[in-house]
């Protein structure tokens, strides 16, 4: 998830005829949340990334593999980013990456879990990246700590059901 000094506008009630105020910020700079979670348990890993690259990614899975451990076979599924296809990342063995069709993100779980963090973050804008990664942390400190809520928000129907 993309997230920067200026966040999405929602809807804003005013006057008839008049002109929603509001902060306004000239330039923008971002960074990335990436996210691996299993809808099953609730459990996830978050870092926040400077970008979107081979190396940002690669340092991802690195965490990652730490944090499932050795002995455990896991599946990531990503999007199509062109960094998660890159044939120069170095996957550890217990790790296979799958990628999802073009266009389906009702496909991946943790759009969900991006979708609620967006609505925390919409219509601010931030004085600088480490303000806006701040309430990034804020926002996603209780799904961290209640795998409950990650589990409702992104273990789809389907998912019961589907192979391993």
């Amino acid at each position: 998830m993309r997230f920067g000094t200026r966040t999405e506008l929602g809807r804003r009630s005013t006057a008839c005829g008049q002109r929603p105020t509001g902060e306004q910020i000239i330039g923008y700079k971002y960074s990335y949340l990436s996210v691996a979670l299993n809808p099953a348990t609730g459990e996830m890993l978050a870092l926040i990334l400077p970008a979107m690259t081979i190396e940002s990614f690669q340092a991802f899975v690195d965490e990652f593999s730490k944090f499932v451990g050795e002995k455990t076979f896991v599946r990531l599924i990503t999007d199509g980013a062109a960094a998660h296809r890159s044939t120069r990342l170095k996957i550890e063995n217990q790790l296979s990456i799958e990628h999802l069709p073009p266009y389906s993100p009702e496909l991946n779980p943790v759009e969900r879990l991006f979708k609620e963090l967006r609505a925390a973050l919409k219509n601010r804008v931030f004085e600088n990246l480490q303000t806006v990664e701040e309430a990034v942390i804020k926002a996603v400190e209780p799904f961290m700590k209640d795998g409950s809520r990650v589990k409702r928000l992104t273990f789809y129907g389907w998912l019961h059901t589907a192979p391993t």
